[in-house]
């Protein structure tokens, strides 16, 4: 009988190891990490959560409404960058990210980094993809944060 106990508590264990596993995902099996995109839009909702947050984002495109997800780091990740999901960000309020891509073209992306109404930039990703976020954030002159007339 204990053998029996055994041999079911390993294959629980083993099955929920798996869902776990299947649920995490690699950057690149779902997001082009190679390329490195500005967005400006305003923040709709947050869900914070593990093993990732998520940033919904709206913004007109040709008159249209356009909702957006962004992916972003699990809670830790994001206090340890320097961002408070809930001290940060206002819901309403415009915001600049630079993000990579989803791979089957929704509208939808890894967020690599966010200018806030302070100021600060933070940067959610490596070193390479930082240096990338800002140069599009400079070029694009996003650091200044959106516009007049922009959403």
């Amino acid at each position: 009988m204990n053998m029996l106990k055994q041999a079911t508590m390993a294959m629980v264990l083993a099955t929920g190891a798996v869902g776990l596993a299947e649920a995490h995902h690699a950057v690149n099996s779902q997001f082009n990490a190679n390329e490195t995109m500005p967005f400006t839009g305003v923040l709709e909702k947050t869900f914070i959560g593990n093993p990732h947050s998520y940033l919904y984002f709206v913004r007109m495109v040709n008159g249209q409404q356009e909702h957006w997800t962004f992916e972003t780091d699990a809670v830790v990740a994001l206090k340890r960058a320097g961002l408070s999901v809930r001290d940060s960000l206002k819901i309403g309020d415009p915001y600049s990210i630079t993000y990579n891509p989803s791979l089957d073209g929704a509208t939808s992306g890894l967020m690599t980094a966010i200018k806030l109404h302070d100021g600060r930039v933070i940067s959610m990703s490596a070193k390479n993809q930082q240096n990338a976020a800002n140069n599009i954030l400079n070029a694009q002159k996003l650091l200044n944060g959106p516009q007049p007339g922009q959403p």
